[in-house]
């Protein structure tokens, strides 16, 4: 077999090979490397002041819920959001009003600004997001 044909076969076993592999977005590597770890980091600290906690990771989104008993305290999820220049996660945060008999929903950034990309985010800073929410928002009682 000629050089030539060997190169050409190996470049299609090649092709054929990566074309198989999956591909990961930026956002799908975020939810995997970042996120997913951030919300077990938290789960225990959580649990540990005897909050019930759920989290769920999927290709398009990653969740964690809190509850105290039954009560859903807070749940954050993270999804993408396409801005003119690149994507960024944005947090959306259900939880009850100041009365606690309704839940609402609010978006926030993951962290201050909009002036970062997404491979900048760490573990710490969905840490810090989760429990800025959680704790401005959620109303221990007394």
């Amino acid at each position: 077999m000629a050089d030539w044909q060997k190169a050409l076969d190996s470049f299609f076993v090649e092709t054929e090979k990566a074309d198989n592999e999956p591909k990961q977005t930026p956002f799908e590597k975020f939810l995997a490397e970042i996120a997913a770890p951030a919300f077990e980091t938290l789960c225990p600290a959580l649990e540990k002041h005897g909050r019930r906690v759920v989290t769920r990771i999927s290709a398009s989104s990653a969740m964690i819920t809190v509850f105290d008993g039954t009560t859903e305290e807070i749940m954050y999820r993270l999804q993408e959001r396409s801005l003119p220049d690149r994507k960024l996660p944005y947090a959306q945060v259900r939880m009850r009003e100041r009365g606690g008999l309704r839940l609402v929903t609010v978006e926030a950034m993951v962290r201050p600004g909009s002036d970062y990309h997404i491979e900048d985010l760490t573990r710490d800073h969905v840490i810090n997001s989760v429990l800025q929410h959680y704790m401005s928002r959620v109303k221990l009682p007394r």
